[in-house]
């Protein structure tokens, strides 16, 4: 008896997450430009190497700034949310020694559609009336390692006014 005991008490012991104890990182703004039609370059600094919080031994699986388009808190890495900003992040030379490592995000501005499972490009427009209302656009860079709970850096802070600039180039 105690052998089945112990086999239906360890899928509980291998889901645990393990806590990966790197603070979140400090970003600063750069800038942010319009690549194409639906696609928008964000630039940032951060004090931390982004691309490699995870040991290449904890098996990392990726990363990603993830922008709320809708709420003024930090953006959750699996949430909801009707209107989204996503994108990859690559690394560029960095323009501060206070902040040593530069990265710049390919984003599209996207509604959620049929609960996450699609996505809809917003166009130009519609994008303009959902910043019109804000001041600044809060990003997270999100990281995740095969067995470690999610890493998520501080919060970035790209002004709606120079996202909306955008629109009109």
């Amino acid at each position: 008896m105690p052998k089945f005991l112990w086999m239906a008490i360890l899928p509980f012991f291998l889901g645990c997450a393990k806590d990966h104890h790197i603070p979140p990182a400090e970003l600063g703004y750069l800038g942010v430009s319009r690549k194409s039609e639906n696609l928008y370059e964000v630039r940032f600094l951060s004090d931390t190497d982004l691309l490699n919080v995870f040991k290449s031994e904890d098996s990392p699986v990726g990363g990603m700034l993830r922008c709320s388009l809708v709420g003024d808190d930090m953006p959750n890495e699996h949430s909801s949310e009707r209107y989204v900003a996503k994108g990859l992040v690559t690394a560029i030379n960095p323009i501060s020694s206070a902040m040593p490592f530069g990265f710049k995000s390919s984003i599209m501005f996207v509604e959620s559609l049929n609960d996450g499972r699609s996505f809809r490009a917003l166009r130009g427009l519609e994008l303009q009336e959902i910043l019109s209302a804000k001041q600044s656009v809060p990003c997270v860079y999100w990281a995740t390692a095969y067995g470690f709970k999610t890493y998520h850096s501080g919060v970035l802070q790209v002004p709606a006014a120079d996202v909306v600039r955008e629109l009109g180039k």
